[in-house]
């Protein structure tokens, strides 16, 4: 008779549950303990508490990368809608200071 599977909450202190048996290769050497999910590499098992905050901190890195993303495009569209402003400031000064070197100037105060 094949071994019963625990269900869930029924893990005694001590036991672990095998998840490279349930999930497949790729889950190899983890393990499911009262204490959190377990791997022979880490110190500490994670609990539920420490997955769901690396996976809200997973989210805000992307959400923050996306921002970049959109920050610097928005800073070059600045730069060259500041370049441009620029560009047409020298141009108006040197129509103005050639147009009061030539008389063309016109005041409308006078």
């Amino acid at each position: 008779m094949p071994a019963a599977k625990p269900r869930p909450g029924t893990l005694r202190n001590g036991q672990a549950l095998d998840l490279g048996e349930l999930l497949g290769s790729e889950w190899e050497n983890f393990a499911l303990t009262t204490d959190g999910l377990q791997h022979p590499c880490w110190r500490n098992p994670f609990s539920c508490a420490d997955l769901k905050a690396m996976f809200w901190q997973c989210q805000q890195v992307a959400i923050l990368e996306h921002e970049i993303r959109q920050l610097k495009k928005e800073i070059t569209k600045n730069e060259t809608a500041r370049e441009l402003a620029e560009q047409q400031a020298n141009w108006y000064r040197r129509q103005l200071i050639l147009e009061s070197r030539m008389g063309f100037l016109y005041l409308a105060d006078r």
